[in-house]
């Protein structure tokens, strides 16, 4: 296993975290897309009382994953700019062409993709499948996208006025103690977020899709699972523990790297049997997978 230091793609907000050797057999792109006011680095990050740190996405996961090239796209999420229907909309331009660009680099157009994203992540990479599926372009990406891990991602609010208390409550959660200035362009973006995730409910049968909520309750939102899912019948729902900002930090063993041999050699009836009740990410590796040697 060829273990990469991280690498910064030149010209874009896309980093490496482990590269596979030439020919390791089962390839995938696993990428992941921070939250609000989050970090590419430091939101999947956890870190001991004695300062001892894990970055699962490449200490843990290429363990598991031995044929994964793990990336991590980096953008300005504390900005009021970049949380507008526009501002989304062009950092999800910029993955798209970060992630396409890095593949015909290296001439992988048919290999198969998962994105891991938190919060505000989730709506951006929304926002970039619709791009990649209306757009001849990125087509590749899309056709090539297997699944997707939502990591406390808003799916669902029955109106405007739930949307924009979703919002707020991350952002309360995500800054602590953000500025009312903030707050109210913020509540403004909300409809966006809203109309964004309406849309992708239209693509979402074309992904295997896990939505992992948090298990503590959210001081302003009380339970979240009901917003945290989609509420569709291929989804698979899990529960995490932790609060909406560490629940992305996984450590150790982490319940979402079960053994990998055991689903890639399970009978595609027999995965749900190896899973219990559990969504979890190897599920949608190993998925993906199958799929693209099928």
């Amino acid at each position: 296993m060829e273990n990469q230091a991280t690498e910064r793609t030149t010209g874009s907000d896309l980093q490496i975290f482990y590269s596979p050797a030439p020919n390791t057999p089962n390839p995938i792109d696993i990428v992941a897309d921070h939250g609000l006011n989050g970090h590419p680095t430091k939101s999947w990050t956890h870190t001991t009382a004695t300062r001892d740190s894990t970055l699962w996405l490449k200490d843990l996961l290429p363990t598991k994953l031995p044929g994964a090239r793990v990336m991590t796209f980096g953008y300005e999420a504390s900005v009021i700019g970049n949380t507008s229907v526009h501002g989304v909309r062009e950092n999800a331009k910029k993955l798209l062409a970060a992630v396409r660009d890095r593949r015909e680099d290296n001439d992988d157009d048919g290999r198969p993709i998962v994105f891991i994203v938190h919060s505000l992540g989730g709506i951006l990479a929304k926002q970039a499948l619709k791009l990649a599926n209306s757009d001849g372009k990125r087509s590749g990406i899309a056709g090539s996208t297997k699944g997707i891990v939502f990591f406390g991602t808003p799916h669902r609010g029955a109106d405007a006025a739930k949307w924009a208390r979703l919002v707020l409550g991350i952002a309360a959660t995500a800054f602590h103690q953000p500025q009312q200035k903030f707050l109210g362009v913020l509540e403004t973006h909300s409809a966006g977020w809203m109309k964004i995730s309406e849309d992708f409910r239209l693509l979402a049968s074309k992904y295997a899709i896990t939505s992992v909520y948090e298990q503590d309750a959210h001081p302003v939102l009380g339970t979240v699972k009901l917003s945290a899912v989609l509420g569709l019948p291929h989804e698979d729902d899990m529960i995490m523990d932790g609060n909406h900002s560490t629940m992305s930090s996984l450590e150790r063993e982490i319940r979402a790297l079960i053994v990998y041999g055991e689903l890639l050699d399970a009978p595609q009836g027999d995965v749900a049997k190896v899973l219990g009740s559990r969504c979890l990410l190897l599920y949608l590796a190993a998925s993906a997978i199958k799929n693209s040697n099928a």
